[in-house]
């Protein structure tokens, strides 16, 4: 009872309309800063699901173009037959952005009352993103793209009951992807299934 006497005296009495005007303007746009819009985070999600929606189809597309690459060629060696082939990438590559590095190399001589004397050597780095500029947007410059990592390859060959072409396959894989022999298995194509 005592605030509401105190808040309709005082306060009510002596504030004209310009000053609540500014209070309740105040109010609103403190309301406006602290809700965010909708429209942010729908914006927001679409590029989140976006991103890695389109790094896996680009994976993908890599590990199609190099499946087929290497049925290609394996389904050349000698006693294979018909070859499927199936790879499995450990990431989706990786862009190599271009820097600029500055070294700052400095100097300290020190010199103490009893006539001794030290230098201290420092050395600092920095390094720079190169951007290039197109349509008035800066993107930063790609030195080289690292293609992904291969995981595994299993190859289903006609021949793969044979020990020699077994082999074959094995350090041709091993050879074009740079994985351990551990990480490839060959096995022999059910050729009746293969029929139907």
């Amino acid at each position: 009872m005592k605030f509401r006497n105190f808040f309709q005296n005082k306060i009510w009495k002596k504030w004209d309309k310009s000053q609540w005007t500014i209070l309740i303007l105040a109010g609103i746009l403190l309301m406006v800063i602290a809700v965010p819009t909708g429209d942010n985070k729908k914006e927001e999600e679409q590029n989140i699901m976006s991103e890695p929606a389109e790094i896996s189809e680009e994976k993908d597309d890599y590990e199609r173009k190099m499946e087929k690459k290497l049925k290609d060629t394996l389904s050349k060696i000698d006693g294979a037959g018909k070859v499927d082939v199936m790879i499995t990438l450990e990431d989706s590559g990786e862009s190599v952005v271009e820097k600029d590095t500055e070294k700052e190399i400095s100097d300290l001589n020190e010199t103490d009352t009893a006539g001794g004397s030290r230098t201290e050597k420092s050395t600092r780095t920095t390094h720079t993103a190169v951007y290039s500029e197109q349509n008035s947007e800066k993107t930063p410059f790609v030195g080289k793209e690292k293609t992904p990592k291969v995981s595994g390859v299993l190859v289903v060959a006609e021949g793969g009951e044979n020990t020699t072409v077994k082999q074959n396959i094995s350090e041709a894989v091993m050879a074009l992807f740079q994985i351990d022999v551990n990480r490839i298995k060959v096995v022999k194509m059910n050729i009746q299934e293969e029929r139907h």
